[in-house]
């Protein structure tokens, strides 16, 4: 992918791989056009399951609806993006939401260190995250906070990570 995407003048970056085999990537096109000819170039290798364009403003949306929205994501294992969601709304927290938000966020910025191959890291923020999520809660905004704040414990025991849904 880097190489095609360098003949036709882009950058691609960020390899991430999903649990279930899917690689996900960062692509910097000159133009909107650059960008549809490397999406029609990839077409033959394999399924597109999805693409966004990260330069373009985000859609309005309520809390409950932003949320959602990062649980749907979260749980098809698009970690980068749920957190790039999760930001808008972190920024408009205080107190105690906003450093539960902000354990999220780790959690998915732990995600994408693991997508990379990074686990060192990506335990390194885990162990920071895990001070920061719900606590008491069972439901957070929609998020099963329960399962997070147990499949985070684990991860950290074992030092094996293993995706969870929320």
């Amino acid at each position: 992918m880097r190489s095609l995407g360098s003949s036709l003048g882009l950058q691609v970056r960020n390899p991430k791989w999903t649990s279930y085999g899917a690689l996900e990537v960062d692509v910097f096109p000159p133009t909107d056009e650059d960008f549809q000819l490397f999406m029609a170039a990839l077409e033959p290798l394999g399924t597109i399951e999805f693409h966004r364009n990260l330069n373009e403003a985000p859609r309005h949306a309520t809390e409950s609806e932003l949320f959602a929205e990062a649980r749907s994501l979260f749980n098809s294992e698009r970690y980068w993006e749920t957190h790039e969601v999760l930001e808008g709304v972190w920024r408009r927290m205080e107190g105690e939401e906003k450093s539960s938000v902000q354990g999220v966020i780790l959690v998915c910025a732990a995600f994408v260190h693991h997508q990379k191959g990074e686990d060192d890291v990506a335990l390194r923020v885990l162990s920071r995250a895990e001070k920061q999520l719900p606590a008491g809660r069972d439901n957070f905004h929609g998020l099963d906070a329960n399962t997070m704040r147990e499949s985070v414990a684990r991860i950290l025991s074992t030092k094996v990570f293993r995706n969870f849904t929320v």
